[in-house]
């Protein structure tokens, strides 16, 4: 019996001893089990953050990487949806619903301003707008009468806050939305184009345009200082012409230069139908040609059309035509003819036209002698001759007249006195009726010569007198008229 039970205690305790043995297994294989778990974890969420498939793992002696923190919602974001009002199954193209949208904004129970605007921005619904309205942090938008364009089924919207907080873009996918292509319409022929009546601009700018120019007179005198003033003239328009510029252009002109300022002059603003006048100091060349200069004067604007207005100016050569001598007797008698000589040169540039002389004088017997010598080319030299005899005794005091036409076509006259003395015809002391001086052969038979023979020789006499005095002065004169030549070569 005490044997038995010692059996029975000893089979109780091994009993005991196994199940003691079997519990601290449990405990050691739960201890062992936990790490494994958490590394495969880590390992899983490395592998999401890196984007990486390739399962290898770090060594055993790294340390765990940490479980990455849930994505926290954002800010703002649909939390429910309604699409209503769309006559079929589905939203088709076309159709036009009534979407209804709920937004919880998280920030929009503390802001200050709490209105906002939602805006489609999505090409596939018709662009609308809708006012949200605020409970608590989650707004309610309407949008009515949407149109499904169709190109997508993404429903997207803009959150735009009257506070100047940034716009958030929310998007929504419609499933009801059915994208598929219309069906092809059967061709219809295309209607003649009417053209579109031309739309009258909303701006018409005036023109501008040189109205008058003036430059101090009929022409301008070469080598002289001139100021050319220009008149702008603006047409009808209903707008101002801005930063409008003046520009002179001489282009291949030679001789003609400013002598002060520049070409190109800044005049601003100008109102249509407006006059303004600017002015430039201006000079030509002492040996300019004459006539008439061209210079086109450039027209510009900011917002206008440019334009160019050629004018014209007429230059003149200075006048240097001039009586040069004169060659008049000093003394003639009565009943002889004196010669007189007036000599004239053109030393301009410009030739002198309907040149003609006369003479007038007191004491003239035959006055209001007058010769036409037509042009005057420049650089020419001329000579008049006139005749003089005395109506008496005495004096004669006259002048010779020289009337010519300028460059311009303005008459002028230039006039150079002579005085001359008449003595009594010379007394030769002959008597024809003399005694003395008639043939002691003489009879009544042979009279002799009679008196108007004498009187001939006489006549004959004072002739050969003249002749000599005319020779003598006209050599005078040519010997004067070629000092003046050398003298004109040396200027």
């Amino acid at each position: 019996m005490k044997q038995r039970i010692k059996r029975i205690s000893a089979v109780l305790a091994m009993a005991m001893a196994l199940s003691a043995f079997s519990a601290f297994g449990v405990f050691a294989e739960g201890e062992s089990t936990a790490p494994a778990s958490a590394s495969q974890s880590t390992s899983v969420a490395a592998q999401t953050e890196s984007g990486s498939t390739s399962g290898s793992s770090s060594s055993s002696t790294s340390e765990p990487t940490p479980t990455p923190e849930p994505t926290p919602k954002p800010a703002a974001y649909i939390s429910n949806y309604t699409v209503e009002g769309y006559p079929g199954n589905h939203y088709s193209r076309g159709e036009k619903a009534t979407i209804k949208v709920w937004v919880v904004d998280e920030g929009a129970a503390s802001s200050e301003n709490k209105k906002v605007t939602a805006r489609i921005n999505t090409p596939a619904f018709s662009q609308k707008s809708a006012e949200g309205s605020l409970s608590g942090n989650e707004y309610t938008f309407t949008f009515t009468d949407v149109e499904y364009v169709g190109g997508g089924t993404d429903f997207s919207f803009e959150l735009i806050y009257e506070n100047g907080s940034p716009i958030t873009v929310l998007t929504q996918n419609f499933s009801m939305c059915d994208d598929s292509p219309d069906p092809t319409p059967e061709p219809t022929p295309a209607p003649t184009e009417v053209p579109a009546p031309t739309e009258k601009p909303e701006y018409d700018y005036p023109k501008i345009l040189v109205k008058d120019f003036s430059f101090g007179g009929n022409s301008v005198e070469a080598g002289k200082e001139f100021t050319l003033e220009l008149t702008l003239f603006t047409t009808s328009g209903n707008a101002n012409l801005q930063d409008v510029m003046v520009g002179l252009n001489f282009g291949e002109l030679k001789g003609v230069s400013l002598a002060s300022g520049s070409m190109n002059t800044y005049v601003g603003e100008m109102a249509p139908n407006t006059t303004k006048t600017i002015s430039y100091k201006m000079m030509t060349d002492a040996t300019i040609e004459p006539g008439a200069i061209s210079i086109n004067v450039n027209l510009s604007s900011k917002n206008g059309e440019a334009a160019t207005s050629p004018i014209s100016i007429p230059v003149t050569q200075p006048e240097r035509f001039d009586i040069t001598n004169m060659e008049a007797p000093e003394t003639i008698m009565m009943g002889e003819e004196g010669y007189l000589s007036v000599t004239f040169v053109n030393k301009g540039k410009s030739a002198i036209n309907n040149l003609s002389a006369e003479i007038q004088g007191e004491n003239l017997a035959n006055p209001g002698q007058s010769q036409f010598l037509g042009n005057i080319a420049a650089g020419t030299e001329n000579s008049v001759d006139f005749s003089v005899m005395a109506a008496a005794e005495g004096t004669i005091n006259g002048k010779v007249i020289l009337s010519y036409e300028d460059a311009k076509g303005e008459v002028k006259t230039q006039e150079k006195e002579f005085s001359c003395t008449v003595e009594p015809m010379m007394d030769m002391g002959i008597d024809p009726m003399d005694p003395g001086m008639m043939d002691p052969t003489m009879t009544e038979t042979n009279p002799g010569m009679p008196i108007w023979g004498w009187a001939l020789i006489v006549v004959g006499v004072v002739a050969v007198v003249v002749v000599v005095v005319v020779v003598v002065k006209k050599k005078q004169k040519a010997k004067k008229l070629a000092q003046l030549e050398d003298e004109d070569e040396d200027i």
